[in-house]
């Protein structure tokens, strides 16, 4: 016998935004029925609970506010004038696509020296075309926040990489949140055969409450090499629910950094799904979480062919009350021979207070891999804190140099030298440290 799930204030809350909203999002009859089939999973299911072992170290039902309403349209004005505050990333000359509330916005949006190479189109235009289809790879199905993303779908950016192509300049897909309410969007980066290109992901929001419902596609075509940077910097009240999404095909370098800094309650989960032989999959990331927030980084992924090589590397800093959650799962499939994988989750934790968990798995059918994973979790090293400090340093700055080094070896990683510099440049502002 199955037991009802227990329907809080935040449930009924998102059961009525779903159904009063309706009538006003996008989409023709075909993609009306997938949002009434996620609205119903959703109303049978309600919000994950510490129960589901996937959200076991978060718990959303918690977290959700029980007074939701959609993010409203922004003045143009006040969006620019956002918009100027929001560049967190300084060092990268970057081209742009800009998403306010989670709407597309041509006008803030700056793609003049892609040329011909790149084409760019709103969701929203293609859900009324009935022109996109949503097809998650399997490892990605039932995840409750990709269902809510279908179920609220409000719009996002089609993005077409031309077969061969090599972008120079970055392309930036920038999340402004103003004014507080929930926003849905889902993107699509298609990498055609043989190109090279960077994105940048970054997300950011003003002092209000607000949730963001976030989820991109990456389907990379054969020997195309995507370096990806994710920057999480949502405003202090901000929720924040990420997924992304990669089919890769064969003879590919995918690399995916993610850097969760702020947010009152983020979610970033990535599902890789490697479909082509002799790829390579590098996911790094790192956490800076401090004061009462928490961060969470989920990732799945799945090794379906033979002759191929991830490794996950993530390294987490929490001080204060802050929680840290690191769950990591490798799939080695029956045919997956000569699988190469390997993941690694360290923590520093500079706060008695402050709290991480961690689940790191293998999930292996076959029988001719090399694979592994571990974890650690502990304190500032008290020995290199005293070499600092006798040196005429400060403890404070001490500290500081020493969390600068622990992530600094998470970021060495990334091989594109303008997103290590980046990065660098964000944390060193973010710590205090910068010029």
């Amino acid at each position: 016998m199955t037991t009802p799930a227990i329907k809080t204030a935040a449930d009924k809350a998102l059961a009525s935004l779903i159904e009063s909203a309706k009538g006003a999002l996008p989409g023709n009859e075909s993609f009306a029925s997938l949002r009434s089939a996620a609205a119903s999973a959703f109303e049978e299911n309600g919000l994950p609970t510490r129960r589901v072992e996937e959200w076991k170290y978060s718990d959303l039902k918690k977290a959700m506010p029980a007074d939701l309403a959609l993010a409203q349209p922004v003045d143009s004005a006040l969006a620019k004038q956002q918009l100027s505050g929001a560049d967190i990333i300084k060092a990268v000359e970057t081209c742009r696509l800009v998403l306010v509330n989670g709407i597309y916005s041509a006008e803030l949006s700056d793609l003049a020296d892609l040329g011909d190479a790149i084409s760019v189109r709103s969701v929203a235009e293609a859900l009324q075309a009935g022109e996109f289809q949503l097809d998650d790879p399997a490892i990605a199905q039932g995840d409750i926040a990709l269902s809510l993303n279908t179920a609220l779908l409000q719009d996002g950016v089609i993005v077409e990489i031309a077969a061969g192509a090599e972008i120079d300049k970055p392309l930036e897909i920038r999340h402004i949140m103003i004014g507080g309410g929930m926003a849905t969007v889902r993107n699509r980066v298609v990498i055609g055969k043989g190109s090279k290109v960077g994105v940048i992901e970054t997300f950011t929001g003003d002092e209000a409450a607000y949730q963001l419902n976030t989820a991109i596609d990456y389907r990379v075509a054969d020997d195309a090499k995507l370096n990806v940077l994710r920057i999480i910097n949502e405003g202090d009240n901000g929720l924040h629910l990420g997924s992304t999404t990669a089919t890769v095909g064969g003879h590919v370098h995918f690399e995916h950094f993610t850097l969760s800094a702020s947010g009152k309650f983020v979610r970033s989960q990535s599902f890789v799904a490697m479909l082509g032989e002799y790829s390579d999959a590098d996911l790094f990331g790192a956490s800076l979480v401090n004061g009462s927030r928490h961060s969470d980084i989920t990732l799945k992924m799945d090794h379906a062919v033979p002759n191929c090589n991830s490794k996950e590397q993530y390294r987490t800093v929490l001080d204060d009350k802050a929680v840290g959650v690191f769950q990591g799962q490798i799939i080695v499939r029956q045919y997956a021979q000569k699988t190469d994988a390997k993941m690694m989750s360290q923590a520093l934790l500079l706060s008695e207070d402050a709290s991480f968990n961690n689940k790191p798995e293998l999930e292996i059918y076959a029988d001719d891999v090399v694979c592994g994973h571990g974890a650690t979790c502990g304190e500032l090293d008290e020995d290199l804190l005293f070499y600092l400090r006798a040196r005429g340093i400060s403890k404070d700055l001490a500290k500081k140099m020493l969390v600068m080094a622990f992530l600094a070896e998470a970021i060495e990683n990334v091989s594109d030298d303008r997103f290590v510099e980046a990065l660098e440049a964000y944390i060193l502002d973010r710590l205090g440290l910068a010029d």
